[in-house]
């Protein structure tokens, strides 16, 4: 269904390239719940890129566990990826522990990869420079201040290196977004708020990276380049996102054409009534 607000279509998988590597963390919880809930509560946000090829922006992991449940199709929002007031990309924040002497050693032994101090004032996101040498990422311990992470080649190999730093803690990463000024006593605050981080007898520390912007059109380049960002760092967000549509997986069948689950979704929602919040809202899950 296409109106002035937005655009939902149920689109074959296969015909969906996807830009990020799925979090395995949360894939298997969320198989559960669609097995035992038996719905598809909001689409998944794509762009198109022509020849009836989409781009994934959101929702790689319900798209990994519809292939998982061997579902052939998946409900989509289809958006203008160069209409930024539609789409807005950011990059996430990560938060983990570790020994800072592990990661530190981690680094160090990847002979692309250089590690430098930095200033407070040097730390916030910015956008990645895609050629030759330059910052990759920003760490910040949260005892003995930042540190640059940076790195040349192109920029292809460059997210390839984002891929190898997120991989030494994939299994223990918070996603947090930085809605303040960084400076010292922000950072501590920020890291207080997450007290799952603040275990007094923890030998580890408590680390922050902070990643780069990036634009729509370095994201086509990575995936056109068979390329993936790691999960959880890019952050897009939609203008007029459509949530609770709540449609039963049985809509989803690999023995009817897509044309006639199209169809019949058209008929579901009609039925619906979709209210619109221009405000900023929080949803609890």
């Amino acid at each position: 269904m296409k109106t002035d607000r937005f655009h939902l279509e149920i689109i074959p998988i296969k015909n969906i390239l996807v830009h990020e590597e799925f979090d395995p963390s949360r894939s298997e919880d969320l198989v559960k719940k669609f097995q035992k809930g038996n719905t598809l509560t909001d689409p998944i946000i794509v762009a198109p890129l022509g020849d009836e090829k989409y781009l994934q922006l959101d929702g790689m992991n319900r798209m990994h566990c519809f292939k998982t449940l061997g579902i052939k199709t998946i409900l989509c929002q289809i958006v203008d990826y160069n209409n930024q007031e539609i789409v807005k990309l950011s990059s996430w924040v990560h938060l983990f522990q570790a020994k800072k002497e592990e990661f530190s050693r981690y680094i160090q032994n990847n002979k692309n990869l250089k590690l430098q101090p930095a200033e407070v004032e040097e730390i916030g996101p910015r956008y990645i420079k895609e050629k030759d040498f330059g910052r990759l990422v920003t760490v910040i311990d949260k005892k003995k201040g930042a540190f640059l992470i940076s790195t040349g080649g192109n920029f292809v190999e460059k997210i390839k290196r984002l891929s190898s730093i997120v991989s030494f803690y994939q299994d223990n990463i918070t996603r947090e977004i930085l809605p303040f000024d960084l400076t010292r006593r922000n950072i501590r605050l920020f890291f207080c708020e997450n007290p799952h981080l603040n275990f007094y007898e923890n030998p580890k520390t408590n680390l922050m990276v902070i990643f780069p912007n990036f634009t729509p059109q370095q994201v086509i380049e990575v995936v056109r380049a068979g390329g993936l960002f790691p999960a959880g760092v890019t952050r897009h967000l939609i203008n007029g996102r459509c949530l609770g549509i709540n449609i039963p997986l049985s809509f989803f069948d690999n023995l009817k054409s897509v044309s006639v689950q199209n169809q019949q979704f058209d008929n579901f929602l009609s039925k619906k009534k979709a209210r619109l919040y221009e405000e900023p809202t929080i949803h609890f899950e």
